[in-house]
């Protein structure tokens, strides 16, 4: 079994309030749990208007498959989100 996960911390464009902040963060959140079959939650930060630290994890039997589906994750929140990511870090057990 392998549980594998990742902690990224965003720097979210346009984002003057924290009502604006939820609306991207559930967004990504909603996205990347439906599409890439992932758990998402938002995990430290909560209080910043334009920072936002969430966390992406999978569990599976197959260390190359959870890697691509959190990389793949990853990508696209970069992709199609006005967010930047500042640091990422990997867990894996």
């Amino acid at each position: 079994m392998v549980l594998m996960g990742v902690e990224v911390t965003l720097l979210i464009f346009d984002s003057y309030s924290l009502k604006e902040k939820r609306s991207v963060i559930k967004s990504i959140l909603r996205r990347s749990e439906n599409r890439h079959h992932l758990s998402a939650a938002e995990v430290d930060d909560m209080d910043l208007q334009n920072k936002a630290v969430i966390g992406f994890g999978i569990v599976g039997n197959d260390r190359v498959l959870c890697r691509k589906r959190l990389d793949a994750a990853l990508k696209e929140v970069e992709e199609n989100y006005e967010v930047e990511i500042l640091d990422f870090n990997w867990i894996e057990a």
